[in-house]
């Protein structure tokens, strides 16, 4: 038999910036970014490719023999090289950290992509 869980009172937190406008963070975040929005930064991120199907920028991963560096830096040379990419697009790209982009790639891996072979590895 399982127990219900107990909570702790909360107290309400104010997550407004100023009283009329509360800050939506993940309402912001876009999958596939207009000509007209301003970008801010990116953030990588690995899920199933499945889920991934409406975002803009995507590969998949499989496990193999391409070490998560030199797979980074091959998505990011594909992806800057995509000639639908916008400016402010190759920015970003050309603005993110190693560390950033490796954290979630789990060891070696072979990469899947549209293209892929037509960019150069």
């Amino acid at each position: 038999k399982t127990q219900p869980l107990k909570t702790a009172p909360t107290e309400e937190i104010d997550l407004s910036d100023t009283e009329d406008e509360p800050i939506d963070i993940l309402d912001s975040l876009v999958r596939n970014p207009l000509p007209s929005d301003t970008i801010l930064f990116g953030i990588p991120f690995v899920a199933p490719y499945n889920s991934m199907s409406l975002c803009k920028y995507r590969v998949k991963l499989t496990p193999g023999a391409t070490k998560k560096g030199k797979a980074c830096k091959t998505i990011l040379d594909l992806f800057t090289r995509d000639k639908n990419a916008l400016l402010q697009e190759k920015n970003v790209f050309k603005s993110l950290k190693d560390v950033d982009t490796t954290v979630n790639i789990p060891g070696k891996v072979k990469i899947s992509a549209p293209n892929l072979h037509g960019h150069g590895k």
